[in-house]
């Protein structure tokens, strides 16, 4: 159903509020506070920790002290502790075992400021070649027609042959210079959503697993049941968009063959001179660790699951 103006006003007052992120990018020292945690994230992809965090704050709060937008007073320390604090409990960032996390929140945040920089348009000829394939893909595996689904592998197979001639025969056609600066900026983009995916789905695990362990508390229900009802979330949150991506790659890390051949794909793309001008270094940094980051989220994801089903368990507060 459309949404009206009105409605919208609403849902996005709320979202003004309510949501880390926007309340980041609507804070006084928003600026700061982003960039800080920006370099420290890029640095540590397994967590930061809060003391270094808070020195880090601090260091650059003194920086800017001088600034009157940014209403620095008194005691960095004391404030950089305070700020992260707050942020915590906003839940822009998360904290286990003394070290903090980037939530999906924040690489909202962080997404909008890196396109407000960008000037490459996001409607690429690289991104219609791929629209273009998944609608030729999606039709065909909608349509019940066996004739049809046989017409379109029939094309399939021809097209391939006639690229194996072509390659047999010495000739291969290889992408200009800007149709692959296309290609590896839309590359990066999609393998940044899935990351993005793999926070959402240890934020909804770990809210699930916060809601449940309050009803242990407040609504005294059986442990039995609450157990039933974790696992239950669970499998339902398995079964978003973003839980399904998940899946297919927790799946995947069975097979090394493939996460490996995967590494070498990115890394001849990545050595290709055209990667050098699509990308900026911390770009094609995060690119080159692409699987090792995925494998390190869909592991902080598998503990969060655990962690919660463990202490569900046991009954423990919050």
């Amino acid at each position: 159903m459309a949404m009206h103006s009105p409605e919208r006003a609403q849902a996005y007052s709320v979202a003004r509020h309510q949501h880390a992120a926007w309340q980041l990018l609507a804070a006084r020292r928003g600026p700061l506070i982003l960039a800080c945690l920006q370099t420290l994230f890029e640095e540590r992809q397994d967590g930061v920790d809060v003391d270094d965090a808070e020195h880090a704050l601090s260091d650059l709060l003194t920086e800017h002290a001088g600034r009157s937008e940014f209403d620095i007073d008194g005691d960095t320390s004391a404030l950089a502790r305070k700020e992260l604090r707050d942020w915590i409990r906003r839940g822009l960032i998360t904290e286990r075992e003394g070290r903090i996390h980037a939530t999906d929140a924040l690489e909202a945040a962080l997404r909008f400021v890196g396109q407000l920089e960008s000037r490459v348009m996001t409607s690429t000829a690289s991104r219609l070649a791929v629209v273009q394939r998944e609608v030729e893909r999606l039709e065909a595996r909608l349509n019940p027609d066996p004739r049809s689904r046989a017409v379109h592998l029939r094309a399939q197979i021809l097209r391939l042959e006639s690229e194996l001639r072509e390659a047999e025969a010495g000739r291969v056609q290889v992408a200009d210079a800007q149709e692959a600066a296309e290609g590896v900026r839309e590359l990066f983009a999609l393998a940044t959503g899935l990351r993005a995916d793999f926070r959402r789905v240890e934020d909804s695990w770990r809210d699930a697993d916060l809601r449940l362990r309050h009803a242990i508390v407040d609504e005294g229900q059986h442990r039995g049941a609450i157990v039933d009802t974790l696992l239950n979330g669970h499998d339902t949150l398995l079964e978003t968009a973003e839980g399904r991506v998940f899946q297919a790659f927790y799946h995947q890390l069975q097979k090394e063959v493939e996460l490996d051949a995967m590494k070498r794909r990115l890394r001849a793309i990545l050595q290709h001179p055209s990667a050098q001008a699509a990308l900026t270094p911390a770009q094609r940094t995060d690119l080159r660790w692409l699987v090792m980051r995925l494998v390190k989220e869909s592991a902080s994801v598998i503990r969060t699951r655990s962690r919660s089903e463990r202490d569900v368990r046991s009954n423990r507060p919050p």
